[in-house]
């Protein structure tokens, strides 16, 4: 066990808890130990984000469905590799959650706020649009409050430098 104690300027009292481990102080020691508990609160954080957020729908069966709704389907599918299928769509939202968490901290640049995953999703991402076609183009008009959003992001991503790329 180990008793961290965080005194803070304008506080009386210090904040205290205790990190409860199985490691003992020659194994790890104590900041060490504080750490590895904050990196793995963030990792964490972040996976908890990605099912909140994000919501892969993952499933158990490998068999097929036998009632739907409290019915026999109309039709019966095959039997899939559910651990493989599992495997896709895991790999899919992993992908899509990078994508969204790198457009989160191109709009925190762009804005100088903090952006949590979901408001990047709904202010960003799922925004109301219409589709124009005209003279051999398509058009996708959105929103003005979108629309600056949009702009400060393509400024952003416009502006990322491709020398580190391999």
């Amino acid at each position: 066990m180990v008793l961290v104690v965080l005194e803070r300027k304008d506080e009386l009292f210090p904040h205290a808890f205790w990190l409860v481990t199985s490691w003992s102080k020659e194994q790890m020691p104590a900041q060490a130990l504080l750490e590895h508990y904050r990196q793995r609160g963030t990792a964490e954080g972040h996976f908890g984000e990605l099912m909140d957020v994000l919501a892969p729908a993952l499933s158990s069966a490998r068999r097929p469905k036998s009632k739907y709704r409290g019915q026999p389907p109309v039709q019966r599918s095959v039997s899939i590799d559910a651990f493989a299928n599992n495997e896709v769509r895991l790999l899919l939202n992993a992908l899509a959650y990078n994508l969204v968490h790198a457009a989160r901290v191109l709009m925190e640049q762009a804005t100088g706020e903090g952006w949590g995953l979901l408001r990047v999703r709904e202010r960003v991402l799922k925004v109301a649009a219409r589709v124009l076609l005209h003279a051999r183009r398509v058009v996708l008009v959105i929103g003005r409050e979108s629309a600056s959003l949009w702009q400060k992001l393509w400024t952003k991503l416009g502006s990322l430098s491709t020398a580190h790329i391999t």
